[in-house]
């Protein structure tokens, strides 16, 4: 068996597959939805700094889509933890907003829908970049957004 710069990791932890001197994961612990909202949060932070500080439009944009994609998974996390999916394809959204009505969190949906139009709408698809001050509020709220479903959905 290999270990090509992985050290003892990679009998422990690695499929190699022969080809190409590739290798696969074996024992990668699938992160939550939960956890992944939060790396998704963490990167849209990192991805809104430095479209900031290099002036790359792109990676602003990509901030904001990444913080979209953060509430649909602490969404999805919380209606997980409730024996819950969103319906798939274009009512996927809709069923969101429903659960989160259901739980009494109008505030929360009514959140979702400005998430929807600014973020992944505004910012991401049509590149009104806001000002940095802004765009940092957007994901902090954001965040809270995640914390609050995390907590108390």
């Amino acid at each position: 068996m290999r270990e090509s710069g992985f050290g003892a990791f990679a009998r422990a932890s690695l499929i190699w597959l022969g080809l190409l001197d590739s290798a696969v994961a074996a024992n990668a612990k699938r992160p939550s939805l939960l956890e992944m909202a939060n790396s998704f949060l963490d990167l849209a932070r990192e991805e809104m700094t430095a479209g900031y500080d290099l002036d790359d439009y792109r990676r602003i944009r990509d901030s904001a889509e990444k913080a979209w994609l953060a509430s649909l998974q602490a969404i999805d996390h919380a209606m997980s933890r409730h024996g819950l999916l969103p319906e798939p394809g274009a009512m996927a959204h809709e069923s969101r907003h429903k659960f989160l009505r259901k739980a009494g969190r109008e505030d929360l949906s009514r959140q979702l829908s400005v998430f929807v139009d600014q973020l992944h709408g505004q910012v991401f698809y049509f590149g009104a970049v806001p000002d940095r001050k802004t765009m940092a509020l957007a994901l902090d709220e954001v965040a809270q957004f995640v914390k609050a479903l995390a907590d108390e959905v």
